[in-house]
């Protein structure tokens, strides 16, 4: 496997947590990868465990001749964190972003791609549609796109508590295996207890979602099955209508198989990773 290189760089009130894997080489082109609410971009993408060596995203970019930027949202992880974790919002996520993304162009890669999962998808959309000249292509994997119906009761504790009973139902039993299933809770509880809850007190207010109309950057919009059935993240628009208003020719829609909202840590992985490695190897 590829080997991880941890650091802190400057953020914008403190020190971001950021891993790399793949730069030695210099690759032609570079994947940074935006989290979700929960877990920080280093858990999200970069998970493995004894026997389930083939489940970290960042590997698999790796793999396919990529190099990949995880990071830790504020107030995740190693990042610093606020006072308040219901300060951490999509509008501070996407300040957060903007210095990743000005870091890596700092390193030598001044348009890297982006893949952003779950609320990562909003982030890394919103930031798009002001900011797309400074990235490739923009891959949303199964994004909380914002503008659909709020998500209550709100929250009264700034943090949020990790557990292993959260991911065992969110995993569906049926495409992920009992070992990825405990291994995972044991990292949660372990190394991750503790989240920022502003994007749960975001969620139950009226959310800005994106806007597709604004995103030029070629875009990869992608779905595990189980995820594009479902009713929540929607959204104001229905995905093939958001599909459709995205301001590029150059985009596609993919669905796939055995999973839902983690696919890439269910059995459809491989499919999803070779699906978003061909597109992003398009630019």
């Amino acid at each position: 496997m590829p080997h991880p290189n941890d650091l802190l760089i400057d953020g914008p009130i403190g020190r971001l947590s950021v891993r790399t894997k793949g730069l030695e080489p210099r690759p032609r082109q570079v994947v940074v990868l935006v989290q979700g609410s929960n877990l920080t971009g280093q858990s999200m993408f970069d998970f493995s465990f004894p026997g389930g060596e083939d489940y970290s995203v960042m590997d698999a970019l790796v793999a396919e001749g990529f190099g990949a930027i995880a990071f830790a949202i504020r107030g995740y992880g190693r990042s610093d964190p606020p006072e308040d974790g219901f300060s951490v919002t999509t509008e501070t996520a996407m300040e957060d972003l903007d210095a990743v993304i000005a870091w890596t162009t700092a390193q030598g890669w001044p348009k890297p791609h982006v893949l952003a999962f779950s609320w990562g998808g909003r982030i890394a959309g919103r930031w798009a549609e002001t900011h797309g000249g400074r990235i490739g292509r923009l891959v949303l994997y199964d994004p909380a796109r914002g503008g659909g119906n709020v998500i209550l009761p709100a929250p009264t504790e700034p943090w949020w508590t990790n557990t292993r009973e959260h991911y065992a139902e969110k995993l569906e039993p049926e495409f992920t295996s009992a070992e990825l299933r405990n291994a995972l809770g044991d990292h949660v509880v372990g190394y991750e207890s503790r989240s920022p809850n502003g994007i749960r007190l975001e969620n139950a207010t009226p959310v800005t979602p994106i806007n597709p109309a604004k995103i030029t950057n070629p875009t990869l919009l992608i779905y595990g099955v189980e995820a594009a059935k479902a009713t929540y993240m929607k959204g104001g628009l229905e995905r093939a209508e958001f599909f459709e208003q995205l301001a590029s020719d150059d985009k596609a829609f993919v669905i796939l198989p055995g999973g839902g909202d983690f696919i890439h840590f269910q059995q459809g992985r491989h499919r999803f990773f070779k699906a978003v490695a061909e597109f992003l190897r398009a630019g």
